[in-house]
Order: C-alpha cells, then sequence, then structure tokens
C-alpha cells in the first residue's frame, strides 16, 4: 500500500499520513480506517500531517470521491488537519470538498504547509 499512517510523536497526539507513489482510492479507505482505529485508541485530541510530497495525484477520479468521502460527522478526538506539499489541484480539490462538507453542516478545514516542521508549527500554534 501507498499509504502508511504512523504516530509522529511518542505521546500518540499527531498522525502522520504519508502518501508516496502512484495510490489508489481504496488505499485512502483502508488508510481512514486504520486512522479511526488509531483515535479510538486513545483519549485525546489526534491531530493530521498528510504528506502527498512524494504522491503522484490521479486527479481524474478525485471529483466522483469528494462527495463518498465527505461526511457530515467529525471523530470526537479529531483536531487540526495539515497537508504537506499540496500543488494548485490539490488544493482546487480540497475547495470543492470543503464547498460540498459546509453544505452537509460539517465545516471540516485542512490547512497547507511546505515541510513537516511548518505542518507542526501550525497545529502547536492552532491546537494551544
Amino acid at each position: 500500500m501507498s499509504v502508511r499512517i504512523d504516530w509522529d510523536d511518542d505521546r500518540q497526539q499527531i498522525l502522520r499520513v504519508t502518501v508516496e507513489g502512484r495510490w489508489a482510492w481504496d488505499d485512502l479507505d483502508a488508510a481512514l480506517r486504520d486512522a479511526i482505529a488509531l483515535m479510538d485508541s486513545v483519549d485525546h485530541k489526534v491531530h493530521f500531517i498528510i504528506d502527498i510530497r512524494s504522491s503522484q495525484f490521479n486527479a481524474g477520479s478525485a471529483l466522483g470521491q469528494v462527495q463518498k468521502a465527505a461526511t457530515p460527522e467529525s471523530h470526537r478526538n479529531e483536531g487540526v488537519k495539515v497537508v504537506v506539499g499540496a500543488n494548485r489541484m490539490v488544493r482546487m480539490l480540497y475547495g470543492a470538498y470543503r464547498k460540498v462538507t459546509q453544505a452537509m453542516g460539517k465545516d471540516q478545514e485542512f490547512l497547507f504547509a511546505d515541510s513537516l516542521d511548518s505542518a507542526r508549527r501550525l497545529i502547536r500554534d492552532r491546537s494551544l
């Protein structure tokens, strides 16, 4: 699988999702299930760093997946989410995703950063 999930810190407060090479939507669905299981295993906020710098994005199937992935629910432990390495296309697709989720009554914000260190700073600053 080209989508991996690991704890980014010893306190298990940040999950790092690393997407490498070519990936399929099934890979992302499996990673989401893994992330939910990890969030269920703790009793505090869990923040996300989603590193897509080394991934090859297939935009062709993305718009159909936006509505499938968009749900009005949030996990009780869901915290700040930061995407590292998002290009213009990914940011545009995020805009579509956000409109869909806002129409469902959920304002799920993703932040963007150019490096892991910048992502960690954003999480620290937003979760104080």
